[in-house]
């Protein structure tokens, strides 16, 4: 198990009260996101983009995206006790909770986190399970001589 982001998979750490959480974006956490926010995904990254989100849909956008790290996390008999709080506190995540650790954070240093991730889902750089596509590699067409 590996507490940091994985950048393959379009993951931003977040440190919030000296404890480290992934946001991971995928189509679970995207659904839920948006219902509890009242707001589509284009309108997410749009407010995340200008700095204009509401502490609200921040703490919203962050638990769903963290539980949706901690869904993806095996928790094996060689994990340390750290790791184990780790995984316990990225299943068990509320927005109650994270909008209280985000508050002294601050929207600066929040925001553009979310910014990455949300533009990663929207553009679809993503698959539904949060793992980012693959790049296509494309060979130009060389012309044959007659």
């Amino acid at each position: 198990m590996s507490d940091a982001a994985n950048d393959i998979r379009g993951e931003v750490d977040l440190v919030l009260d000296g404890q480290r959480f992934v946001l991971r974006p995928s189509y679970t956490a995207i659904k839920a996101m948006e219902k509890k926010t009242g707001r589509a995904l284009i309108e997410l990254a749009q407010l995340a983009e200008q700095g204009a989100m509401t502490q609200e849909h921040q703490a919203i956008v962050v638990t769903e995206l963290v539980r949706a790290w901690g869904r993806e996390l095996a928790e094996d008999e060689y994990a340390t006790a750290e790791q184990k709080m780790m995984i316990t506190a990225a299943r068990s995540a509320n927005a109650d909770t994270i909008g209280e650790l985000l508050y002294p954070v601050g929207v600066m240093e929040v925001q553009p986190r979310l910014q990455i991730v949300l533009g990663l889902a929207l553009t679809g750089g993503c698959l539904p399970s949060g793992e980012m596509k693959p790049t296509a590699t494309t060979t130009p067409e060389i012309p044959v001589g007659d």
